[in-house]
């Protein structure tokens, strides 16, 4: 597992930096799995009312645009907001991690902005581990939380982003299978 150091934020404040991750088993060919981490289609699936309520946009598709490390990948939301991803790590069947890099001005639960401030989330990886006819996915997301707010919002967070983990997962399980 590749671990993505050299971490630059935006901010005037120090943040403390965390990972989180989620897996799922996937009866699924990792090459099918593997297009659908790398080139994401999920606007089919419903987004989760909590999401909605607070204000955590639904992504709609994600492009890869060049592939391998220093390529480009373009993820789209609901609130017309994108990611403009930089692939950091590019091991077919094997790893995939990328900045995110959010535009300005794109927003969750109503005030975090993504691209600076007290909230950010700089890094997301996907390792694959096939054995026989399963392939187990691990997603994992690195954030980071304004050290002076750190132990008010460190909970939620890493609750909400538990969530929208599973999210993501189950998506990638139902288009791979």
């Amino acid at each position: 597992m590749t671990t993505v150091t050299n971490i630059k934020l935006v901010s005037k404040n120090k943040h403390i930096i965390k990972i989180i991750g989620s897996t799922i088993d996937i009866n699924g060919r990792p090459e099918a799995i593997w297009d659908n981490i790398t080139n994401v289609k999920i606007e089919q699936f419903s987004h989760p009312k909590f999401f909605k309520l607070i204000d955590i946009p639904k992504p709609l598709k994600a492009e890869v645009i060049s592939e391998g490390i220093g390529g480009k990948r373009i993820a789209y939301f609901d609130n017309g907001k994108r990611f403009m991803q930089q692939i950091l790590v590019w091991k077919p069947l094997k790893e995939y991690s990328f900045s995110f890099n959010p535009e300005k001005g794109f927003r969750v639960c109503y005030l975090f902005e993504l691209s600076q401030g007290v909230f950010q989330i700089p890094f997301g990886a996907y390792y694959l581990t096939t054995s026989g006819q399963t392939t187990t996915l691990k997603l994992t997301t690195t954030y980071s939380i304004d050290s002076r707010l750190y132990f008010l919002f460190n909970i939620p967070a890493r609750l909400i982003l538990k969530a929208f983990q599973r999210y993501l997962l189950n998506s990638i399980k139902k288009n791979s299978e």
